[in-house]
């Protein structure tokens, strides 16, 4: 707008400059016929008289000067207003009958020069070439068009002010909808409703329709996989159970039995937690992880574990609430199996994630192991049973969340679980 603007600008100023150009031309050569008019020739030269009607070709230096010349610069008569002024004379003169216009200096000063050649008829019919000059000082053109330059930046800078308020506003108007949907986005993805609006002009209304389409199509299909993958489990349970019960003499046979139900467990709760999860999922973290160190003071009650929670009541985590089950319910229970007497949990809220921080003050594990400790089979302990399927179902979880998890070392001198899940 504002490039657009100044080459309006310059445009008009220059086509401005040109007319007032061109209306000097035309006043120099009114001068000039008014002098053609009062001229008469006397004695071999040119008398003037009292004849001029301009009143400035009488005044000393009133930046109107005339003169008349011959053809080889012989000066033959010189305007009242130019007598203490030396004329500049022009290479250029122009053909017989013709003018010619252009700039010169007098004094110093800018000036219009207006030259005609003409021949003159005396009585005895001989022609005598006249050379008519005229000088014009460009001083008030020039004032004019400062003035002129003055106004119209002012007249442009008042169209480009209202035309900034008027795009402003339009855009201000014309993107408020978006704004609304980047809230009602910001509302869905914090838990506060579950769908998008209804009130979105017609523009706008597909994308949000397909939004809300999408996001109670992604819930069913959550759901429909819960349910699925639950009685999945519970008809292969059943059978593994029975073939347990029986007691099989063959050691290989045993063992393949529990390596069958073990990967069972581990590829189902991965089915479950595995892809991007929805985006209305928030629960409360404090509440949920009290009930986990409740259960779990009663599982390892000859220990007295004294778990130490620093969590604010009404924080929000952005996690299904059956995920966070899984996940805290795995960490914390190696925490209880690792350590002696004490388990911390605290978190910290960033703008962008949330970082939860178990600590225990139990042996540790060597650094060189912590790497492997989220693969699947890989335990970290020797003191108790199972197949090393815990940590890495807790990894898959946070994965699926786009976080973090990683292992260091616990104030307590054991291990920390670091988990950053963003907001």
């Amino acid at each position: 707008m504002a490039l657009l603007l100044g080459a309006t600008g310059i445009a008009i100023d220059r086509a401005h400059t040109a007319s007032l150009i061109s209306a000097e031309q035309e006043q120099l050569r009114l001068q000039f016929f008014g002098l053609l008019g009062a001229i008469e020739w006397q004695d071999n030269t040119v008398d003037m008289g009292d004849r001029l009607k301009d009143p400035r070709l009488w005044q000393f230096r009133s930046g109107l000067y005339a003169q008349i010349t011959r053809r080889d610069g012989t000066p033959l008569w010189q305007s009242v207003s130019s007598e203490t002024i030396s004329l500049p004379l022009s290479n250029d003169i122009p053909l017989s009958g013709q003018e010619l216009f252009s700039e010169t200096r007098v004094d110093n000063a800018p000036f219009f020069i207006f030259q005609y050649h003409a021949l003159w008829e005396t009585e005895n019919a001989r022609d005598i070439p006249l050379l008519f000059t005229l000088y014009s000082s460009q001083t008030p053109m020039l004032n004019e068009r400062k003035k002129f330059q003055h106004q119209l930046s002012l007249w442009l800078g008042l169209v480009l002010s209202i035309s900034l308020i008027v795009t402003a506003l339009i855009l201000y108007w014309g993107l408020r909808p978006l704004r609304k949907l980047a809230i009602d986005l910001k509302r869905l993805e914090q838990g506060v409703t579950e769908k998008l609006g209804p009130n979105y002009p017609r523009e706008l209304k597909g994308i949000t329709r397909n939004l809300n389409q999408l996001l109670d199509k992604e819930q069913k299909q959550r759901e429909r996989y819960r349910n699925t993958l639950a009685n999945l489990a519970h008809s292969l349970k059943t059978p593994l159970a029975i073939l347990k019960g029986k007691g099989f003499n063959d050691t290989m046979t045993t063992e393949q039995i529990g390596r069958m139900e073990n990967i069972i467990n581990y590829q189902l709760k991965r089915a479950v937690s595995s892809g991007n999860q929805n985006l209305n999922g928030r629960i409360l973290l404090q509440p949920l992880v009290q009930r986990l160190c409740n259960t779990l003071k009663k599982v390892h009650r000859d220990k007295s574990i004294n778990f130490q929670l620093s969590l604010d009541p009404e924080q929000l985590l952005a996690i299904d609430e059956q995920d966070a089950m899984e996940l805290f319910g795995n960490l914390l229970d190696n925490a209880s199996k690792a350590c002696k007497q004490h388990i911390t949990i605290s978190s910290e809220v960033h703008q962008s994630q949330t970082i939860i921080y178990i600590n225990d003050d139990g042996p540790g594990i060597p650094q060189e192991l912590r790497e492997n400790l989220l693969q699947r089979g890989i335990r970290g302990d020797q003191y108790g049973q199972g197949q090393g399927l815990g940590l890495a179902i807790a990894r898959d979880i946070v994965e699926s969340y786009q976080g973090k998890i990683r292992f260091t070392d616990s104030p307590l001198h054991g291990v920390c679980a670091e988990i950053t899940l963003p907001n």
